[in-house]
């Protein structure tokens, strides 16, 4: 059963990265690009592109489930083309381009902070992209936290602290949950923490400093 599903999850990710490149090699095409993001929502998604867009976010989680489990796939699926997406309307309507760079990266999160596998390549580099698009905007301390969350689950302690610090700025967490964030670093080895630009000596300094 295995190997039938890593089968099944290799070509999704083939067929979705062959049309994806598609989508980006179609310059200056803006509708050609919608109708086939749309096609691509239908044919992975099995919904429109203009429904993804509709629902809350909650109700796409939950489309984006089999067996009551969130789809690693799908969720990079659904991110890259609201990604794709969201840059063709930067330009004539940038409130449209920033709603589905904030949907996609509500979506993608969930891969990091839930570790949930996923095969679809790039996936990554995609809410990486996402997250920078983010970090553009003045964003609410939610949306803040969501980037908080990201940086942490993927190792980049240095840039969490400061979305941790914001946070605490606008009174959304609390100073024992920035030493709580602080102990659990201290369980990483020092290659972790210099990787992720924190060393070791910050953090206790940081610390003594609370």
């Amino acid at each position: 059963m295995s190997l039938i599903k890593d089968d099944y999850s290799a070509k999704i990710s083939e067929q979705f990265t062959s049309l994806l490149k598609e989508i980006k090699n179609l310059r200056n095409l803006k509708f050609e690009k919608l109708e086939l993001i749309d096609n691509c929502f239908k044919k992975f998604i099995g919904i429109s592109s203009n429904f993804v867009n509709t629902i809350s976010d909650e109700d796409l989680l939950q489309l984006l489930k089999k067996n009551n489990k969130l789809q690693g796939n799908l969720c990079a699926i659904c991110a890259a083309l609201l990604f794709e997406e969201g840059n063709l309307y930067i330009e004539s309507n940038s409130s449209e381009a920033y709603s589905r760079y904030l949907k996609g990266f509500t979506v993608i999160l969930n891969i990091f902070t839930e570790n949930i596998e996923c095969e679809i390549e790039g996936y990554y580099e995609t809410a990486c992209k996402l997250a920078s698009k983010l970090e553009e905007l003045k964003l609410l301390p939610k949306e803040e936290e969501m980037l908080y969350k990201f940086y942490k689950s993927t190792g980049k302690y240095s840039k969490a602290e400061d979305y941790l610090y914001y946070l605490y700025d606008n009174s959304f967490v609390e100073k024992n949950q920035i030493i709580d964030f602080y102990e659990e670093l201290l369980s990483k080895n020092d290659k972790e923490l210099i990787d992720g630009n924190l060393c070791r000596e910050e953090i206790l300094a940081a610390i003594n400093e609370l």
